[in-house]
């Protein structure tokens, strides 16, 4: 006979380092969340060098004030509204529109159902950081596009409107207990019995942003001198390649933490999921990085730093829908296809006369279309079971007939997000120019928005070199009867205009 008190110290023992282990697991997620996160809003400095290497002198302070409000409008507005709109209790039916509860996070700080002697839910908080350094990306997408002619009040506007609904919708539908979800609660409601694969956000993330940024760049059209009398576009200033190339290789980096941390563990296979993630991404961003420079060098006749940095780009939007569901050697051919979309896209929008001052709506718009799709053509079954726990596959393989429903599925999930984001943009943009809040009056375009929005140049000791320079050499000054010693010092904003360094 078992004697009952060494049974039940047994069993005490055994529940306590069951506890002790689930304990530990928790931890390290939370841990894996966090880290992934700082990983991701590291992508804004990223983001911000980018813009600033494009752009030209005179608007340095206006962009990086940009970058800067953009993370603080995101995560206010995303704090309050956006998180409950896209993680929510799902709106009525199985059709679910839009979440309706755990604003301000009210839901992760009344307690932790896990722990219940814990005061708050640290998971649930380490998620909602993940998921607001996704929305502060497809927010920061759009002001690169919008550069060096936008109102500050105009986009801080649409950035608020993109943090706090546009983008948190489209999360509920792809992410959420959506219509869309491949993650929906009932399983028979899921989009064409699958719902979409979009593992990191090609579409969620970056359609939406890049949709935006062609919507507002187009309301706003070219910047003064972008294209000539004929349609030709002219060679813009820009103040650093290096800054540009720098800014790639940061959002490269954290690219690994958009990518595979969207596993949100490393319990089980989560963590394989991860590392096959993290080979995907990098294969796809090399591929797309050669083809595009390839592109270049045989079209433009020169081997371009630019076209390499935004064709890398693109390979890794085309591979964050994908990332986790297909093989290393499909990851090549969507970062091969990714880099010529980009190529070709860049090329159409300058003989439409679309002026976007980073190439945003080709590496986020056209490249995020092209990735939802490749992850709909080329998911493997057991790449999907490994990251979805379903029995879905890409058109290219059989699962039951899952094929065709999985490429459907990701087409239509498309197609609405395009059509959410276009008519919520054209709304928004198109109130903003008609009350004449949207374009900088020409003057101030050309002197920069730094004189006449942030109180002065970003490069003050450089406009004071070149004060004196100028005087003394520039025809232009002579022109303008400046030079000598009895006549007037030139004003600053005539300096940075006259400059074709800046």
């Amino acid at each position: 006979m078992v004697n009952q008190l060494d049974y039940n110290y047994t069993v005490d023992w055994r529940t306590n380092v069951t506890t002790a282990i689930e304990a530990a697991g928790y931890s390290v997620d939370v841990v894996w969340v966090l880290l992934v996160a700082v990983f991701v809003f590291f992508m804004q400095a990223g983001f911000a060098l980018v813009e600033v290497g494009t752009v030209s002198m005179k608007n340095t302070k206006n962009i990086l004030t940009k970058n800067m409000l953009d993370a603080c409008i995101g995560a206010l507005s995303f704090w309050l509204i956006g998180f409950g709109l896209a993680f929510g209790a799902p709106s009525k039916g199985s059709f679910s529109f839009i979440g309706t509860s755990d604003f301000a996070l009210t839901g992760e700080m009344n307690g932790n159902e896990g722990f219940p002697d814990r005061s708050y839910d640290g998971s649930g908080l380490a998620f909602f950081l993940f998921q607001f350094a996704f929305a502060a990306t497809a927010a920061t997408i759009v002001s690169g596009a919008v550069a060096e002619r936008c109102q500050v009040a105009a986009y801080f506007t649409y950035s608020f409107v993109l943090t706090c609904f546009v983008y948190p919708v489209v999360v509920h539908w792809g992410w959420g207990d959506g219509w869309a979800s491949a993650f929906h609660s009932d399983s028979s409601d899921r989009l064409f019995g699958v719902g979409v694969i979009d593992f990191a956000g090609s579409t969620v993330v970056h359609t939406v942003g890049g949709c935006t940024a062609l919507i507002a760049a187009i309301f706003l059209g070219p910047r003064y001198g972008r294209f000539d009398a004929n349609g030709n576009p002219n060679t813009m200033p820009h103040q650093s390649s290096t800054f540009q190339t720098v800014g790639v290789l940061i959002l490269w980096v954290g690219w690994y933490g958009f990518n595979c941390g969207s596993t949100l563990t490393v319990g089980g296979g989560a963590a394989d999921v991860a590392g096959l993630t993290a080979v995907t991404t990098t294969i796809s961003a090399t591929a797309a990085g050669l083809t595009s420079t390839i592109l270049g060098r045989w079209w433009e006749g020169h081997i371009s730093i630019e076209r390499t940095n935004n064709g890398i780009l693109g390979g890794l939007v085309s591979i964050t829908a994908g990332c986790a569901v297909v093989n290393p050697e499909i990851a090549f051919v969507i970062g091969i296809i990714g880099g010529a979309i980009y190529f070709l896209s860049s090329r159409m929008l300058e003989h439409f006369q679309i002026d976007d001052v980073v190439e945003a709506s080709p590496v986020h718009f056209f490249c995020g279309i092209w990735g939802t799709l490749a992850a709909g053509i080329f998911a493997t079954p057991s790449n999907t079971e490994m990251a979805y726990g379903t029995g879905s596959c890409g058109l290219f393989y059989k699962c039951d007939g899952n094929g065709p429903y999985q490429f459907a599925a990701n087409l239509t999930f498309i197609v609405i997000v395009v059509l959410w984001t276009t008519i919520l943009g054209i709304i928004t943009f198109l109130s903003l120019a008609l009350t004449n809040k949207l374009r900088v009056s020409l003057e101030v375009e050309k002197v920069g928005l730094d004189v006449k929005e942030h109180g002065g140049s970003a490069y003050e000791n450089y406009i004071s070199r070149r004060l004196s320079q100028m005087v003394s050499a520039s025809p232009t000054f002579k022109a303008h009867g400046i030079g000598g010693s009895k006549s007037p010092k030139p004003k600053v904003e005539t300096i940075v205009e006259n400059d074709a360094a800046c």
